[in-house]
Formats: structure tokens, C-alpha cells, sequence
């Protein structure tokens, strides 16, 4: 996934082997928990849009702030968003379901 393995480390980096606590508020049609997650008192989802390590997806959530954190990364050109043309990772899922993936390897 184009910048998976970054936004990963980012996020190592924020919580590392540290204690964390996820407030759920409620569950997905899947039945998967949603929640905001804190480590230390930081606010790790606005962490990760403000560096620019994460996308906020509108369909899931549709808060203004978080909004806001990705434009402002993007402006900067903070991490992900210093790519040329960085796939959303909703479309990068769908098409590796659908093995529509090209591998190009630069010598």
C-alpha cells in the first residue's frame, strides 16, 4: 500500500508500547467498534491527519476538525500528501481485491 508502511511507523511512533485508551461511541454496520483513541493524552487521530499520515474518511465520520487537520496537511504537503498522487487506501483495498495491482520495480 503506498504509504502504509509510514503511516505505520508514525503511528508506532506516537503509541509505541505505551498505554492507550479508546473511547468507543459506537458500532459499525459490521459490528466493528468505533472510537477515538488517546495515548498519553494526545488525540492520536488528530496526530495522524495533522502529520499527514492519515486520511479522513467522510463516509465513516463526518466531524469538521478532522476535515480540517487533512486540508491544512495537505496544503503543507505533510507526509502522504508530499506524493505526487497518493491512492486512497479504501480504493488501494479494493483494488487488491480485485488484483488490479501493478508492481513496477525501479533498479
Amino acid at each position: 500500500m503506498t504509504y502504509g508502511k509510514e503511516s505505520k511507523d508514525a503511528l508506532v511512533k506516537l503509541i509505541g508500547e505505551k498505554s492507550t485508551r479508546i473511547y468507543v461511541y459506537e458500532q459499525d454496520q459490521f459490528g466493528r467498534y468505533v472510537g477515538d483513541i488517546y495515548c498519553d493524552s494526545v488525540f492520536i487521530q488528530e496526530q495522524m491527519l495533522k502529520n499527514g499520515h492519515a486520511w479522513h474518511f467522510k463516509n465513516y465520520d463526518s466531524r469538521q476538525e478532522f476535515s480540517e487537520w487533512e486540508r491544512k496537511a495537505r496544503a503543507a504537503c505533510q507526509g502522504l500528501w508530499a506524493l505526487n498522487n497518493p491512492k486512497k487506501p479504501w480504493d488501494w483495498r479494493r483494488d487488491e481485491r480485485n488484483g488490479r495491482h501493478i508492481t513496477i520495480k525501479v533498479y
